[in-house]
């Protein structure tokens, strides 16, 4: 056990040097970049051009954009931006702000608010670009302007990314996600694709959703959601001790709508969709989305409800942000599920 835990400790100590050896580097840093940059009543994810220097932010219609401050600024390390987050902008046209690195050069970048187009889908919902990170690839363009995670990160420390593009032909790709034995302290680790992003710093395998911000910036209300999908359940259907349970491993697609505010989120529509079904042809699938608070006499009502610290929303409210999620093992967070199971799943759209 003690060789176990140096070898991971070993992991952590040059995981961490590698991913901060870019901007940490010795001397003072010249890294200007923005990383993330959003504005309240954003309709969708922000699209940051680094060689062009600008950012374009498609807001929700009707949202205001006179006299507003940025709800989220992140920026490389050490360095600092004008104007600030609290100083409010009139972004009904372009705004400059100039990012200054440690060493004192700087970098204007142009922040331009768009009007989002009606009813809104979720950028590469297709699975069709994937981008390349060390060994293994990860959906959308690059890591700056994709609304798409994996658990990728985590995994391929000490082993292979599970979830990979798989080519179907005439530049048509799916997202294939494999729940796989897991390299370190537990048992198997699913594979889950979803809205949002893998937490900076080392992951902790014993937590995995604590490794995750799920959601994006989103403001439609949909209806339901369809997907093309193949599901083929692993073999061994098994707790996170290794012990055999009845039935068998389900996989796990869902939608959320929510409103946030600050930390508070509240719940304002549910779609969700559980099945231990091998289905083996690519079939579609969709799923309606129900708007207010869950009740016992919904079917996913243990499953679907909301977290602890969350709460419902009035189901007439606009939404801020949407998690989308799907994982090879229903159960994975708890290390549950059939090693070997697979999730397909291709052309994501929300229908209206």
């Amino acid at each position: 056990m003690e060789k176990v835990l140096s070898q991971l400790y070993m992991i952590a100590l040059i995981f961490t040097f590698a991913s901060c050896i870019k901007e940490d580097k010795f001397g003072l840093s010249s890294f200007k970049e923005i990383k993330t940059f959003e504005l309240p009543g954003q309709a969708g994810v922000s699209d940051i051009d680094k060689e062009a220097l600008t950012i374009e932010i498609p807001m929700a219609e009707g949202a205001s954009l006179i006299d507003i401050s940025p709800s989220l600024i992140e920026l490389s390390n050490f360095a600092r931006i004008v104007p600030g987050i609290d100083e409010p902008q009139d972004f009904s046209e372009s705004v400059t702000y100039t990012v200054t690195a440690e060493d004192g050069t700087s970098n204007d970048w142009t922040i331009i608010a768009v009007p989002a187009l009606p009813n809104p889908q979720l950028a590469n919902s297709n699975f069709d670009d994937w981008y390349r990170v060390g060994d293994y690839q990860q959906p959308g363009i690059d890591a700056n302007n994709t609304v798409w995670g994996t658990a990728n990160r985590a995994i391929a420390i000490a082993g292979d990314a599970n979830t990979n593009p798989e080519d179907l032909g005439g530049g048509d790709f799916a997202a294939r996600m494999t729940s796989v034995a897991a390299p370190l302290l537990v048992r198997m680790a699913a594979a889950t694709l979803f809205t949002g992003r893998f937490k900076d710093g080392f992951p902790n395998p014993s937590d995995p959703r604590s490794n995750i911000d799920f959601g994006t910036p989103f403001i439609g209300r949909p209806e339901s959601f369809q997907v093309e999908y193949q599901y083929f359940p692993g073999d061994s259907y098994e707790d996170a001790n290794g012990n055999p349970l009845p039935g068998g491993d389900q996989c796990d697609i869902y939608v959320l709508l929510e409103k946030r505010e600050g930390e508070e989120v509240e719940r304002i529509a549910t779609g969700w969709f559980r099945s231990s079904e091998e289905v083996s042809e690519w079939t579609t699938l969709e799923v309606g989305l129900k708007y207010g608070e869950l009740s016992s006499s919904d079917p996913e009502f243990e499953y679907a409800n909301i977290r602890e610290g969350e709460s419902w929303a009035d189901p007439d409210a606009t939404p801020t942000h949407i998690t989308v999620v799907f994982s090879s093992s229903a159960l994975g967070d708890f290390f549950t599920g059939a090693i070997g199971s697979e999730l397909w799943v291709n052309n994501f759209e929300l229908i209206y």
